[in-house]
């Protein structure tokens, strides 16, 4: 039996997923969270969760951690969302099991419900190919200090609100989710996007986020 937990912000969307899923005989939904406080309730009940990118008042990326350090063998898929690489990617590193896109129908969203039941994901050729890039990138990250303190100067260089919004791209904010945060204007993220990519010397969101990340931890000692 697969005990879903479905954390959205809408409630209604709760309901409407919930009476539907119930449709399948193998499927029983112990419960819909819209805030922190309701998902952290239902989820000792569940051993799989829907989550939406975005609760009423925390992220799936604060929650798929938290799920981590509590309940690691509860699978989680990140639902509603598109399909960019770099995001996904930043989902399943923070250890969702999978992912449901936003034209995914009810019926393929069972079977990504039921393969990481059994510990397999079903994944597009897109993102397969993207966590390969990834697992080559990971492999070859022994760097030197010297690379380790360029990579610090050059987030010196950005402007604070660049930094700013780096920080949000880190904590897995789209575009429209960072231009909703800091009342601005979409076209003028994706401006900053552009911006911080350029003076970072990366390709990608997500090494943007990697260097942020690396800046986050405590100066390496020198040997």
């Amino acid at each position: 039996m697969i005990r879903i937990l479905i954390a959205l912000p809408s409630r209604l969307i709760c309901d409407s997923l919930r009476a539907t899923l119930e449709e399948h005989d193998e499927v029983y939904v112990v419960g819909c969270a819209t805030t922190a406080e309701e998902f952290r309730f239902l989820l000792p009940y569940s051993n799989a969760v829907l989550l939406g990118a975005q609760l009423k008042d925390c992220t799936a990326i604060d929650l798929l951690r938290e799920i981590q350090c509590t309940h690691a063998s509860t699978s989680v898929l990140v639902m509603g969302i598109e399909e960019e690489p770099d995001l996904i990617i930043r989902y399943l590193e923070a250890g969702a099991s999978g992912y449901i896109l936003q034209n995914d129908s009810l019926e393929k969203m069972v079977d990504k419900l039921r393969a990481v039941q059994t510990d397999e994901a079903i994944v597009s050729p897109t993102i397969a190919a993207a966590m390969i890039q990834r697992l080559n990138r990971l492999a070859n990250m022994e760097m030197p200090l010297s690379f380790v303190e360029s990579r610090r100067t050059q987030l010196d260089d950005l402007t604070a609100r660049e930094y700013e919004v780096l920080t949000l791209i880190n904590n897995g904010r789209t575009n429209r989710d960072i231009a909703g945060e800091l009342v601005i204007e979409y076209g003028t993220v994706k401006n900053h996007v552009h911006n911080i990519l350029a003076k970072l010397e990366v390709k990608s969101r997500h090494e943007a986020a990697s260097i942020y990340r690396m800046e986050q931890q405590p100066a390496l000692a020198a040997a």
